[in-house]
């Protein structure tokens, strides 16, 4: 593999329940996906529900092929572990460990770098395989021990970038998943009327501590004064 981007992105950090997914999301560049299928991808948010459905379908379809098209990697980071160790620090974990699942289905001919639970992962270095970017939305800044060069934030970059946009879209579908999942254990919870954000229904719903659920997040400040009482 001469040389790729590897664009990340996360779905759920502000929502008041439920989890954080992060994605991160390459083109092969020995078998590109189409251009035309390539300017179809946006920021997850700017693209109808039907249509972040449909190209999540092709993501995935592509990813799966014997010469793919893509490579992906996806992690979750669940609402207790938001609850200890924060928003920012849980979003940067799913961003590193869905960084180490890609990392792990491109073959890159490279010396090894790191170990991840006794497995070698390849540092995204310039060698043999070429130059290689990370390319991340937001301003957060984070560094990953696993990289020697550390990551290029972009502000709006899903809506920039293609690979950011790709991974936006995966992110953003995964979680939306889990929480209609969610949202047939919690029938009373209303989330058609405030998509798990902190929305007036929202605050409306919990009115005491008996409708705070077990996929809310309890270090939230409006959840956390609601137990409080």
């Amino acid at each position: 593999m001469k040389s790729f981007k590897i664009g990340i992105d996360e779905a759920g950090r502000w929502p008041w329940l439920g989890p954080v997914v992060a994605s991160a999301l390459a083109f092969n560049s020995k078998n590109l996906p189409p251009r035309k299928f390539i300017k179809e991808l946006n920021d997850s948010k700017k693209l109808t529900e039907k249509k972040r459905e449909q190209l999540f379908q092709q993501l995935i379809g592509m990813s799966l092929w014997e010469k793919p098209n893509i490579f992906f990697g996806v992690w979750v980071v669940d609402n207790f572990m938001i609850d200890e160790i924060n928003i920012r620090q849980a979003n940067r974990e799913a961003m590193r460990r869905a960084l180490i699942e890609i990392l792990r289905k491109i073959d890159l001919p490279q010396p090894l770098l790191a170990k991840e639970g006794g497995r070698k992962i390849p540092p995204l270095t310039k060698g043999r395989s070429g130059g290689v970017e990370v390319l991340i939305d937001g301003n957060d800044n984070y560094t990953f021990e696993e990289l020697k060069k550390q990551p290029k934030f972009i502000v709006w970059g899903d809506g920039k970038v293609p690979e950011i946009g790709a991974a936006s879209i995966i992110a953003k579908v995964f979680r939306d998943d889990i929480m209609k999942s969610y949202a047939k254990l919690y029938p009373n919870l209303w989330v058609e009327s405030h998509k798990w954000y902190g929305t007036k229904k929202h605050r409306e719903y919990l009115k005491d501590s008996s409708c705070v659920t077990w996929i809310h997040r309890i270090s939230y400040k409006p959840v956390k004064k609601i137990l409080e009482k």
